[in-house]
């Protein structure tokens, strides 16, 4: 395949539109290295609502966040010639023939569906799901759900909608005017065949309920681009040039990928508003109490167990009983000294981590504290928290270890991460070395950028 010319200098635009924020990064690609320009992170709101059940935001202020971050590094964007997206999933957004949303993108923190959920595996079965998709469906993060919830309580939008995607859907029809999704996305719809991971859609899944192929949008490899930017978006969004618009992936997936996490075991731990672990796999080993994405890389698969409020839950402790200290104050003095004063000693509180719910219950579970007294401290309880969250992703480890040697090192990346929660997961989560990576969505979006431009990859269009 020919080259598309000189990637000397080339400069790469990565985009990780993020569950409750959008960060923006410009790198220039030099001797093979991607040295970074400048960058621009824009938080947003996410709507939750009918008692914590629905979660979802609205689309339009993805692209305020993009336009933002163009017009705030307009000193770099306009030298930029391949875009490349990172995405929350699933994201589900109806849209129109012109890729306008008809409804709020249905985000992975949405419980509606639930209904939908178990309506799917009576009708496919539990045993054929994990052996095509590879999931269990489960409201929010699974595609099919939202769809079906859509169908049953808004007809009118569902027989509106020309095309559902995720959210790297959205953006990519914005900029280019092209349908696409990535594999890693399209692993969560409970339509895609992620066992077999071939770029196809499961076209019996889909009749099943009423849903047609052409209402998804094309499958296309991460690191192959949807198409170019329109020439009047791109003078409108500040680029001398039309850039290519990489498909990109699922923020987590990208996570793990930026780190190098390519080899069997290799383990990745994610904390943000969610704190996912990630297991990287050579065969598709599917289980109801976890997802598997497939990997950006050929002939690889990644386990995926989120627990949905993470960072979520340390932040919803430091509203309700740290009212009187700064965000900073909490996580830079508070937190580590509740964790390195409870580290050894032994506690009866203990904490159910629902405080989101679950992606791998039909039921809306919920969070508990419980072994509280009169003696009880909120130090006692934030660490009681901590070690919830901990206990939470051991226990993922402990089944990926019964079929797959697991590494030594657990790479650690995202804003909720520091250097007393890592302390707290040596101890409760899996003994063994932590290595901290910052920003690593963004930056896995840009490595697909450099291997975009240094192996010449084809367009859609």
């Amino acid at each position: 395949m020919p080259k598309t010319g000189p990637t000397e200098n080339a400069v790469i635009l990565a985009v990780d539109i993020g569950t409750t924020g959008m960060k923006m990064g410009v790198f220039r690609l030099i001797d093979d290295a991607l040295e970074p320009v400048s960058q621009f992170s824009q938080e947003y709101d996410v709507n939750i609502y009918n008692d914590g059940l629905f979660g979802d935001i609205e689309q339009d202020k993805w692209k305020r966040a993009f336009a933002a971050g163009c017009k705030a590094m307009a000193d770099t964007v306009g030298d930029v010639d391949v875009i490349s997206l990172s995405g929350t999933t699933p994201g589900l957004t109806a849209m129109d023939e012109n890729g306008e949303a008809l409804y709020p993108a249905i985000l992975m923190l949405d419980q509606r569906s639930r209904k939908q959920a178990r309506h799917i595996i009576d009708t496919v079965g539990m045993k054929s799901l994990l052996e095509t998709t590879a999931n269990m469906p489960v409201a929010g993060g699974c595609s099919l759900a939202s769809i079906l919830w859509i169908k049953d309580n808004c007809p009118e939008i569902f027989n509106k909608t020309y095309m559902f995607g995720h959210s790297n859907t959205y953006i990519a029809r914005w900029l280019t005017g092209v349908f696409a999704i990535d594999p890693s996305s399209a692993s969560l719809t409970a339509l895609y065949n992620t066992v077999r991971n071939d770029l196809t859609w499961n076209e019996d899944i889909a009749a099943a309920f009423g849903i047609s192929l052409r209402q998804l949008p094309q499958i296309i490899p991460a690191y192959e681009s949807a198409g170019r930017v329109g020439t009047s978006l791109a003078q409108q969004l500040g680029f001398r040039k039309e850039p290519q618009v990489l498909i990109g992936g699922n923020d987590a997936v990208l996570a793990a990928y930026s780190v190098g996490i390519k080899e069997p075991g290799d383990i990745i731990n994610v904390n943000g508003t969610c704190e996912i672990t990630l297991v990287c796999l050579d065969k598709c080993l599917a289980s109801p109490n976890y997802n598997v994405r497939a990997h950006v890389l050929p002939g690889r698969w990644l386990t995926l167990h989120v627990m949905n409020a993470g960072g979520k839950a340390l932040d919803w402790f430091r509203e309700l009983f740290c009212g009187e200290l700064s965000t900073e104050q909490f996580y830079d003095e508070f937190l580590p000294q509740a964790i390195e004063s409870r580290l050894d000693r032994e506690s009866g509180v203990t904490y159910v981590p629902y405080l989101m719910g679950s992606r791998y219950s039909l039921e809306p579970l919920k969070a508990q504290l419980s072994g509280l007294t009169q003696q009880t401290t909120r130090e006692e309880i934030l660490v009681a928290i901590v070690r919830g969250l901990c206990e939470y992703q051991k226990a993922h480890m402990e089944e990926i270890g019964n079929n797959v040697p697991l590494q030594d090192v657990i790479h650690v990346t995202g804003g909720a991460a520091n250097s007393a929660l890592i302390r707290a997961k040596s101890k409760w989560m899996r003994d063994c070395e932590y290595v901290y990576d910052e920003q690593s969505s963004m930056k896995g979006a840009a490595m697909l950028g450099r291997k975009y431009l240094e192996e010449g990859r084809r367009t859609t269009r």
